[in-house]
């Protein structure tokens, strides 16, 4: 049994212990108030290594990383329970898309109630590629989007699956 934590960036916490965030946290706060970040991190199997999509820090979209949570104030973590080879599945699909560029206008297809921007196919915001590793980790069919989520309804909805609560 694997397990492994979906972490998610609570600005509101950071703002309060002296953080200043960025534009773009400002703008994702306007549809994920207090999420605006999220990063899966893979159980010790894998080194405890992170995989998320960013621009902050000198990245460019999607990458792993060894990250420290030091400031535990910042982040929210949920457990994500995994047999060895949903875990499996969920780094074969992260390797896929490893190196993929961020995708800033996407991002901003979470504010359009429209629709009129449209994700990019070939780029990635962070819970767009967590969410899919989590999709490939648990089989979860077509109806479970990451590419329509942001970090707070990702949150709530591996809660609700979680907690037994909705199928996917």
């Amino acid at each position: 049994m694997s397990n492994c934590i979906l972490w998610a960036y609570n600005a509101r916490e950071a703002v309060k212990h002296g953080k200043r965030l960025t534009a773009v946290q400002r703008a994702i706060m306007v549809v994920s108030d207090p999420l605006t970040h999220t990063e899966l991190q893979f159980s010790e199997r894998f080194s405890g290594l992170s995989f998320s999509s960013t621009i902050q820090g000198g990245d460019k979209g999607v990458r792993f990383k060894h990250i420290e949570y030091s400031h535990p104030e910042r982040w929210v973590k949920m457990l994500l329970p995994m047999t060895n080879e949903q875990e499996d599945r969920g780094i074969e699909y992260a390797n896929s898309i490893d190196g993929k560029p961020y995708d800033l206008i996407g991002v901003a297809s979470l504010a359009s109630k429209v629709k009129l921007i449209k994700p990019h196919p070939d780029k990635y915001w962070c819970n767009e590629a967590d969410g899919g590793v989590i999709k490939a980790a648990y089989e979860y069919g077509d109806e479970f989007k990451p590419d329509q989520m942001h970090p707070v309804s990702l949150w709530f909805r591996m809660y609700q699956l979680i907690a037994g609560r909705l199928t996917p």
